[in-house]
């Protein structure tokens, strides 16, 4: 694992915790129901959460046969494990994790898998990308979410010159997210993942988010 990365996401959840409040907060809130409602969990399904976080998606998501999460951050995994034990699902499993490491399952070892809010922070998008087709199946169903930048820095500027900026969005920055080492749209995902996935479903959330259902089946070559 990458130390120094480590410690930079420490850092960063840190200075940004979810929940978010305000509008913030209920976009938040939208992009994780797109992702249950994509990911369709059933009782017998086993799901893994790529940048778990602070574990929101993991609890949205209906009971099942088996939960794992991993984060490359121990503050947000220590949260995560918390925000599960409250919510009666102790028995998620958690542990580290760097996109830029193999991951360490068999191919069809878990029927849905989660990357959401993940490829905008790690150095190669691509390469984790590649890692998830490592252990997807044509079954699995991925389901992927990104932020959508030029919508969202086009309104925070609005916001910024109303004076509205930090009562709507308090605690977010007012320009490009400190956090995020690309620049996302909807072409870029499509770029990632050209060759790998195929995107059956493409879902705007309030414009500055678009959550998509992926299948290894028919990918584009």
């Amino acid at each position: 694992m990458d130390e120094q990365m480590a410690r930079w996401n420490d850092e960063m959840y840190l200075k940004h915790p979810t929940p978010y409040h305000g509008l913030a907060g209920r976009i938040e809130y939208a992009r994780v129901a797109a992702v249950v409602r994509l990911a369709g969990v059933k009782p017998g399904d086993a799901v893994l959460d790529l940048g778990c976080g602070a574990g929101h998606v993991l609890v949205a998501l209906p009971r099942c046969r088996r939960k794992v999460g991993l984060d490359i951050s121990e503050r947000s995994l220590a949260d995560a494990r918390t925000r599960a034990a409250e919510h009666g699902e102790a028995e998620i499993e958690f542990g580290h994790f760097d996109g830029n490491d193999p991951l360490p399952y068999q191919p069809g070892e878990f029927d849905v898998i989660v990357c959401a809010e993940v490829l905008e922070h790690v150095p190669e998008p691509r390469r984790l990308v590649e890692g998830i087709h490592t252990i997807a199946t044509p079954a699995t169903r991925v389901v992927v979410t990104v932020p959508i930048e030029r919508p969202k820095l086009l309104v925070k500027k609005a916001l910024r010159a109303v004076g509205l900026m930090r009562l709507l969005f308090p605690g977010i920055e007012p320009g490009f997210s400190e956090g995020h080492l690309h620049c996302f749209s909807k072409q870029m995902l499509r770029d990632v993942t050209r060759g790998l996935f195929a995107i059956r479903r493409l879902r705007n959330v309030w414009g500055c988010h678009c959550a998509a259902l992926l299948s290894k089946a028919q990918a584009a070559s």
